[in-house]
């Protein structure tokens, strides 16, 4: 009982002190290093209700979304994988790492011009060359329009 009393006015004591965004964005940290990927998820939403526009929260909730996306993606949970993939880009726009597993996840779905514009999205944000997954992408896709493409046939 005395310890929560305590933790409880020391959360009292941070939130007049500092509001309530710093307080938030040290519980996801310490979530997101220790693999409490939902937990951290909720508190880095709850920090960035109260400060929006900290860089710093937008960066943190990248690594977090695609931290949890990446779990979603090994567990063969496509779906819920994009869609943190894309909320992490939706934090931060030039976070790299989502892109470049929504270029994955496009290639495993043999959406060859998806997997080419986030593959080569997360290369230039990197300064990187494309990875070896946006050069088989293009082969597939030339592959696809050549089946694709009208047969031209003689006629005698």
């Amino acid at each position: 009982m005395r310890k929560a009393l305590c933790a409880a006015l020391a959360a009292i004591f941070a939130l007049a002190l500092g509001g309530c965004a710093p307080v938030y964005q040290d519980h996801a940290q310490q979530e997101l290093a220790t693999g409490q990927l939902d937990a951290a998820a909720a508190d880095v939403t709850a920090a960035l209700s109260h400060d929006p526009n900290n860089l710093k929260l937008q960066n943190l909730a990248a690594q977090i979304f695609t931290q949890r996306g990446v779990q979603y993606y090994q567990g063969g949970e496509m779906i819920a994988a994009s869609d943190d993939f894309h909320r992490a880009i939706s934090y931060d726009p030039m976070y790299s790492r989502a892109y470049d597993y929504l270029g994955m996840l496009s290639f495993q779905q043999s959406n060859w011009q998806d997997a080419i514009n986030y593959g080569d999205k997360a290369a230039s944000l990197e300064g990187k060359p494309d990875p070896g997954y946006v050069a088989a992408a293009r082969k597939n896709m030339q592959q696809t329009q050549l089946l694709r493409a009208p047969k031209l046939y003689r006629v005698r």
